[in-house]
């Protein structure tokens, strides 16, 4: 029963995965069942016994990315870094081209977005949403600490590091992976972390958000 279970979970850890690389090769629009099976070296009838529909394999993609993208936020804060270092390394982690090809799930986020399905976007943004609550955990902590300027506003600069990452994998999968994104956000994350450190001269505005 217990190998059953172990080959189960294997053969659902194969389909979802090749789903990631057909969304990206031609595109979520054009990732099917067939294409699916035949990307496994599986019949459809296979694909059927562990998911009832494509919508299916994609809501455990999204599963699967969440997971990835969430526990960086925890296995990176237990390194004794100040709150900044603890973004910096897990953005360019997200970023990389490399390991995981973490920067892809950005990708397939916007792919699967563009299918319109309501259900899977409701999924996506249950995602999203944790994402730049960790985000946001990350920028009050440097707010408690110091760090980060009592002025900035962390759920909007949250918000912002979000759309920069996803923008900037956008530009990314258009130049056909042309270039190296952790490169590419450098500078990015330079403005920006530049703007919210904490800085004596900053006058705190009225009704900035609190944490």
């Amino acid at each position: 029963m217990v190998q059953k279970r172990q080959d189960t979970l294997v053969r659902q850890e194969q389909i979802v995965d090749a789903a990631r690389k057909l969304i990206i090769r031609y595109g979520s629009e054009h990732v099917t069942v067939r294409r699916i099976a035949k990307q496994v070296g599986i019949s459809e009838a296979a694909i059927y016994r562990h998911f009832k529909s494509k919508r299916d394999i994609l809501s455990l993609l999204v599963d699967h990315i969440e997971h990835d993208l969430l526990a960086d936020f925890t296995t990176v804060s237990t390194q004794a870094r100040t709150p900044l270092e603890v973004l910096d390394s897990v953005l360019k982690g997200h970023l990389s081209a490399i390991e995981r090809r973490r920067g892809i799930s950005f990708q397939v986020i916007a792919e699967i977005i563009s299918l319109g399905d309501k259900r899977l976007n409701r999924r996506v943004f249950e995602t999203v949403n944790k994402y730049i609550s960790c985000l946001k955990g990350l920028l009050c902590e440097g707010v408690k600490t110091g760090e980060i300027g009592e002025d900035v506003d962390p759920e909007a600069t949250a918000t912002i590091i979000f759309g920069t990452i996803q923008g900037l994998v956008n530009i990314w999968a258009l130049s056909n992976y042309s270039f190296n994104p952790q490169e590419r956000f450098e500078s990015l994350w330079r403005i920006l972390s530049e703007a919210i450190i904490k800085r004596r001269t900053r006058i705190p505005k009225l009704g900035a958000a609190r944490c």
